[in-house]
């Protein structure tokens, strides 16, 4: 079988589709309505990683009843307790390089008058896909954050330790002095491939002799990246934000400007009618650009370990030089930048087949020439708008319009948004469209248990948009920009469009990921209620728990075509 970044196979009715993710996979299951009946319980999944010689069992917090010493607390083998849905994002605890098998099964009641008894096997597939860590290889990869400081995984793991960001992190005091190394496992797991991104970026910088790095940087509060620059010495020149706080004299910006100065560097501080918002690396050798990382991603604590973000590192001379152009025209007039040729236009820099890479800087004039784009590709999505925009409440403008009337529509759009205020989108059929951030606090439902809120601040930090995905024309909008049209305007950003199915369904897990994360929270806020399995109905006014995944028209039933065609 060629293995490629997605996959699909059936047997006997039953359809398995895989993506390939970064650092995960998303499975996607469909059962031929024929094979649907009040027996069926769902679905199980067993992996083989890469050298492995046996299958391990994908695990299910819920269970149809529990029992025992540890009630609630146990993971159960979905071949007992099975997914109730039609869709699944695995994250291995440790993405090797290499082929990941995959087994599908359609679980069956044994007998569908006991709704906790014993289940049976029906129709099987297998699949399987890569997780090699390079999106593109020797062209782009993309890292996310986990994200998941307020999830059970964080809880399980890490006990909801609070203690990895300092107390008084919120107002920036004390980060660049906080010590990290009781906490390495903690951070190792919570920054995942955007912090390895970040780190061996500028690692692989410092060991060579003949490079320098330019740097564009909002937040400077994370201290193994402050260190990595004080390495640097002289081979680094770094434009620094000094809007409002950012300027005064005991922000951690200004202290550490003054230390990188002292350690050699050339450091500018500096914006424009607002922020220097750029959060860039550029990489030169003997003075020629060859890689540049952007992304959504501030080098602080709360930037990688706390917040839901993205990196991403282009392996491109002409990428390179283009960000490069763009960090001199900042370096040595920003207050012309607007009327720089550099600000007037996007900028196609990578034009293959299916694989189209284009930038846009801030700040321009018009908003409209970096924010119509988006508005555009949405409004002429056919299939799917995902979306993850930090700062959804306090958009104005076409990109807030068309996001507003997308759910209006009838294609499959999903979003995540930190700060919801008074926004509330509802879809016709009444299903969510739009999440706000929560956590699972004291009146968490039982078998969870309550979570860290992760502290004051936000905790979805990306800016992102993909459009039918899995399409014909799938596109991507992603970078340090808001999606604002003030922020076009007045923050120094820049803003990235990949036309690239496999990037976009990178991006489309991503916003799955978080979708699926928060959309449970925001519902889940009694302990009176204890969460479980669905067995087979015992009268005829109990529905399956499958039955509006068949349902016409029916949010769900779109959940499940979208993501196996």
């Amino acid at each position: 079988m060629a293995i490629t970044f997605e996959n699909t196979e059936q047997k006997d009715g039953l359809t398995f589709k895989l993506y390939r993710g970064e650092g995960m996979a998303l499975a996607a299951f469909d059962l031929d309505k024929a094979k649907v009946d009040d027996s069926f319980v769902g679905f199980a999944v067993e992996y083989r990683p890469p050298g492995a010689a046996d299958y391990f069992t994908l695990t299910n917090r819920l269970a149809f009843h529990y029992e025992g010493a540890n009630k609630g607390k146990e993971r159960f083998p979905t071949t007992r307790a099975p997914l109730q849905k039609f869709r699944w994002t695995h994250v291995p605890r440790d993405v090797e390089k290499g082929t990941y098998r995959y087994r599908l099964t359609a679980m069956y009641a044994t007998d569908p008058k006991d709704p906790e008894g014993s289940l049976k096997a029906g129709a099987v597939v297998k699949n399987e896909i890569s997780l090699e860590p390079e999106t593109h290889a020797g062209i782009l990869n993309i890292g996310f954050t986990r994200g998941f400081a307020s999830s059970q995984a964080y809880h399980d793991r890490f006990k909801n330790n609070p203690k990895i960001i300092p107390p008084d992190a919120d107002k920036g005091k004390g980060e660049l002095s906080f010590d990290m190394k009781p906490f390495e496992k903690e951070y190792e797991w919570l920054g995942f491939e955007a912090r390895s991104l970040i780190y061996q970026t500028l690692q692989t910088a410092i060991d060579n002799p003949k490079a320098t790095v330019d740097a564009l940087v909002y937040e400077l509060r994370e201290p193994t990246v402050f260190r990595m620059f004080q390495q640097l010495g002289s081979r680094l020149r770094i434009f620094i934000d000094d809007h409002e706080d950012y300027g005064a004299e005991d922000s951690p910006e200004s202290i550490g400007a003054a230390a990188l100065e002292k350690a050699g560097a050339e450091v500018k501080r500096g914006h424009f009618g607002r922020q220097q918002h750029n959060k860039v690396l550029i990489i030169k050798e003997k003075n020629v650009p060859t890689r540049v990382l952007s992304g959504s991603t501030n080098f602080s604590l709360r930037g990688l370990y706390i917040q839901a973000n993205n990196a991403l590192l282009f392996e491109d001379d002409n990428i390179a030089e283009l960000y490069a152009n763009v960090f001199e025209a900042y370096w040595t007039a920003p207050s012309k930048f607007r009327s720089n040729e550099l600000a007037k236009q996007w900028h196609l820099m990578r034009d293959k087949k299916d694989s189209r890479f284009s930038f846009c800087f801030s700040p321009h004039s018009d908003p409209a020439l970096s924010l119509s784009p988006i508005a555009e590709a949405i409004n002429n999505a056919r299939g799917s708008v995902l979306y993850s925009v930090v700062f959804l409440s306090q958009l104005t403008g076409e990109v807030r319009n068309a996001l507003d009337d997308v759910v209006n529509r009838t294609l499959f759009s999903y979003g995540v948004a930190q700060r919801t205020g008074e926004l509330s989108v509802q879809k016709p059929d009444g299903s969510t469209g739009l999440v706000p951030f929560d956590y699972l606090a004291k009146n968490a439902p039982y078998p969870f248990d309550q979570e860290w809120s992760g502290g004051d601040g936000n905790m979805v930090h990306h800016k992102f948009v993909v459009t039918d995905f899995n399409g014909s024309s799938p596109k991507v909008f992603t970078g340090s920009s808001n999606l604002a049209a003030g922020g076009e305007k007045a923050n120094g950003d820049n803003l990235i469009l990949i036309e690239d199915r496999r990037v976009a369904i990178s991006y489309a897990i991503e916003a799955l990921r978080m979708f699926d994360h928060f959309h449970f929270r925001s519902k889940a806020h009694s302990s009176k209620f204890v969460l479980k399995l669905q067995g087979p109905p015992t009268s005829d006014e109990i529905r399956p728990w499958w039955s509006t995944y068949y349902v016409r028209d029916h949010v769900k039933a779109r959940d499940r075509k979208l993501f196996i065609s």
